[in-house]
């Protein structure tokens, strides 16, 4: 993770860590702020310090982000994104937490990777697996990475902004289709 803000987050660098930012620095991990998502404090995260992070964000009683609601991918133009959403039972926070996988780093055919976080939080399990079928994101140390939505031998990944429909039956553009 650089500490130069990307070019189109000009104002990443003169944003204040929030609230969990700054426990996270407290405790050693370094984290980038980013704009606020919806009034949820959002922040970036290097995949190297993911596991750590979300380890000292759930289990710490200060904190206590228990809930894991969501893992998503985002093919943003610049970066391959893994989201995470945070909750927690008891205070009632919540946190948005972005990988990002800056796009000239991924060799031509290989896909994006990221420390899956499956083996200790088991919700992200079929998260994670959704993720990789429909953007391409490989999390490494996943049990069981496969297709979950698509078949197996589906080519390509459908949310990618690269991803070229194949033409058969049912989108085939034909005048006589119901389509």
């Amino acid at each position: 993770m650089s500490s130069d803000p990307a070019p189109d987050k000009p104002d990443a660098q003169l944003m204040e860590p929030g609230v969990f930012g700054q426990f996270l620095l407290e405790h050693g991990i370094p984290s980038r702020p980013l704009p606020d998502s919806t009034g949820v404090e959002t922040m970036e995260l290097d995949g190297q310090h993911l596991e750590v992070a979300l380890k000292r964000l759930r289990n710490s009683p200060e904190v206590q982000l228990d809930l894991l609601l969501a893992v998503s991918g985002v093919d943003s133009p610049e970066t391959f994104d893994s989201v995470y959403h945070l909750w927690s039972y008891v205070n009632h926070n919540e946190l948005v937490v972005k990988v990002c996988v800056v796009k000239d780093s991924v060799a031509n055919g290989d896909l994006p990777i990221v420390p899956s976080i499956a083996p200790y939080w088991s919700a992200a399990n079929w998260h994670e697996r959704e993720t990789y079928d429909l953007v391409g994101v490989n999390y490494v140390g996943h049990p069981y990475l496969r297709r979950i939505l698509n078949p197996w031998d589906w080519e390509g990944y459908p949310l990618r902004r690269d991803y070229k429909q194949p033409v058969d039956a049912l989108n085939d553009k034909n005048s006589q289709s119901f389509r």
